[in-house]
């Protein structure tokens, strides 16, 4: 199966520690019980003085809209004030502001300045950050060796996604040397905080025996751990494992009842699976014109399998079946109408 990097761009929520000014320590108690109020009230006189650590906690209460209205504007005023003073949580704050463009103009420019100028301070969430920049190629020429060093730089600081996306990069020596083993062990650290990247790659690591002694076992447990969060790539492996009889007795419906999961969350490599299923009549009735409804929209959302499976199945269907199956996946494009398209044609005499 495909390994899948997840991408968040994520808003560090903590910042360096609280400075002992007057009227701060009172307003972090407040904001510990969930009184906003008043802990905007001891915040900002102190911000309206420079304070910049009061300055980010105001940011933050206009981003999280706590003990006032939610206003990204707001929000990034107060973390630019910070972020000049050198404040690095306001800075990666900024940085993910311009980066989606929440409250200033989107600047992949200005987003790549400020992760900068937090990463080097040590903020792990910018060091994260710059690291999937330099993997992408978003506002800065693609460098894996770059990316590979910010990942590392934040993974030694306990970042449980920097750790699946470096460990990534060592499965596949992009910017690094190839080492399973320790793509293993950074899977591991990563599953183990509850992130489903994490999980879903050491699940993977475990069925293809990559860096880890090869156990179905353990990566179907890996990968039930990460489906219960919604990750597709997960329940779309479970799929798999129980159509091929992986560590599991093959069991085509309930292999079904996994890809028609991930199906629903968009991920077209199920809506192929699906359609394999029913050209082969495994686990349901065989059914040639739901097989080419489901490879046309797996094949509308850019799966290359399906383009292929596509043209397989149409050579022994009739021009009245292909029409029958244009229709009903004219139908499954309407948003979020797929499987409910797919079962009223299924159930209709």
């Amino acid at each position: 199966m495909h390994n899948l990097i997840k991408l968040t761009l994520a808003i560090a929520m903590l910042g360096s520690a609280a400075l002992a000014n007057a009227g701060y320590k009172e307003g972090e108690q407040a904001a510990d019980r969930g009184d906003y109020a008043t802990a905007l009230q001891e915040w900002r006189p102190l911000a309206d003085k420079g304070d910049a650590q009061a300055q980010f906690r105001m940011g933050l209460a206009y981003d999280e809209g706590q003990g006032v209205p939610a206003d990204p504007a707001a929000a990034a005023r107060w973390y630019r004030l910070a972020a000049d003073q050198g404040h690095a949580g306001a800075q990666n704050n900024l940085a993910w502001a311009y980066s989606h463009g929440k409250g200033v103009p989107q600047s992949d420019a200005e987003a790549l300045k400020w992760y900068e100028k937090a990463a080097v301070q040590g903020q792990v969430w910018a060091q994260y950050n710059l690291g999937v920049r330099y993997q992408y190629g978003r506002g800065v020429k693609q460098n894996y060796q770059e990316a590979a060093r910010w990942y590392q730089l934040s993974a030694q600081q306990g970042h449980p996604l920097a750790m699946a996306n470096l460990g990534m990069m060592l499965s596949n020596g992009d910017g690094v040397k190839k080492d399973y083993p320790l793509a293993a062990k950074l899977f591991r650290l990563s599953a183990e905080q509850g992130t489903d990247i994490g999980q879903y790659n050491l699940a993977l690591a475990y069925r293809n025996g990559r860096g880890i002694k090869q156990d179905f076992e353990q990566a179907r447990n890996w990968y039930l751990k990460a489906a219960a969060q919604g990750y597709a790539p997960s329940e779309h492996n479970l799929g798999s494992m129980y159509e091929q009889g992986l560590g599991v007795q093959k069991d085509y419906a309930t292999a079904m009842k996994w890809y028609r999961r991930a199906a629903q969350r968009g991920f077209a490599l199920s809506w192929n699976a699906m359609g394999i299923l029913y050209v082969r009549g495994a686990g349901v009735p065989e059914n040639k014109v739901a097989a080419c409804a489901l490879f046309m929209h797996a094949a509308n959302s850019g799966n290359t399998l399906a383009v292929k499976n596509l043209q397989h199945v149409q050579q022994d269907m009739k021009p009245a079946e292909i029409k029958r199956a244009q229709d009903l996946a004219a139908a499954m494009h309407l948003p979020g109408q797929a499987l409910a398209a797919l079962d009223a044609y299924l159930k209709a005499p």
